[in-house]
């Protein structure tokens, strides 16, 4: 199978960390390409930067869409996941979705670990999209940037993790930005509950739709 792991932003750090882990983690005889939109901000941090990046997703997902057989965007606000539904009948995913649907048989309830503050009405959004609102505990910001260095995203990670455990009463962590990908076992380690990396959620889950053989619904939503 063939899928194509799409970073919207422009930053070659945290598209080389999506590589890494899809590579760590896709099974044998999966290929996944990964592929950043070049005139993207390099973090898309807000409502215009996602604009910016799906201006220029639209663009080039006409070329991509015939040759792969699954599709992930690897942003946790799942931007750009219902308009490429729309545009092929090939299983999409973004890692927002993933990350809560593998968190679910876990525990209770789950916590986001999200970036700055005013990312928290957007995380919150998503859930209630999702239908989650029950199953999550709280959306912590850690103040981070989508682009941070390893030392400040380990701290920051720990250290509002701890609080969503014993404040929130989270049973389940998810790591709510592509750019924390690869640290879901050191916090887990530090934290003592299991901590949910969104885009190795939806490689797991892309690849078991592709190889159900099911492909997204044209009877209504994305006719």
């Amino acid at each position: 199978m063939k899928i194509l792991c799409i970073n919207p932003n422009s930053s070659s750090e945290v598209t080389e960390g999506i590589e890494k882990i899809c590579k760590e983690y896709a099974l044998p005889g999966t290929e996944v390409e990964i592929k950043s939109i070049k005139e993207a901000p390099s973090g898309i941090e807000s409502y215009h930067d996602a604009a910016i990046s799906e201006k220029y997703l639209l663009e080039r997902f006409e070329e991509w869409k015939g040759k792969y057989d699954g599709f992930i965007i690897a942003c946790h606000s799942d931007i750009g996941v219902d308009l490429l539904r729309e545009l092929t009948d090939k299983p999409v995913i973004g890692i927002g979705e993933a990350s809560m649907l593998l968190a679910l048989p876990l525990g209770h309830k789950f916590s986001i670990l999200s970036l700055k503050r005013k990312k928290i009405p957007q995380k919150e959004d998503l859930v209630k999209k999702y239908g989650l609102e029950n199953r999550c505990a709280s959306i912590r910001a850690t103040g981070l940037g989508v682009v941070a260095n390893d030392k400040e995203k380990r701290e920051k990670l720990i250290q509002e993790g701890e609080k969503a455990v014993t404040e929130d009463r989270a049973e389940i962590l998810i790591l709510g930005c592509a750019g924390m990908a690869g640290m879901d076992k050191e916090i887990e380690k530090a934290i003592g509950v299991p901590v949910i990396d969104g885009v190795v959620s939806a490689l797991l889950i892309m690849e078991s739709l592709i190889r159900y053989g099911v492909n997204t619904s044209k009877a209504g939503k994305y006719l």
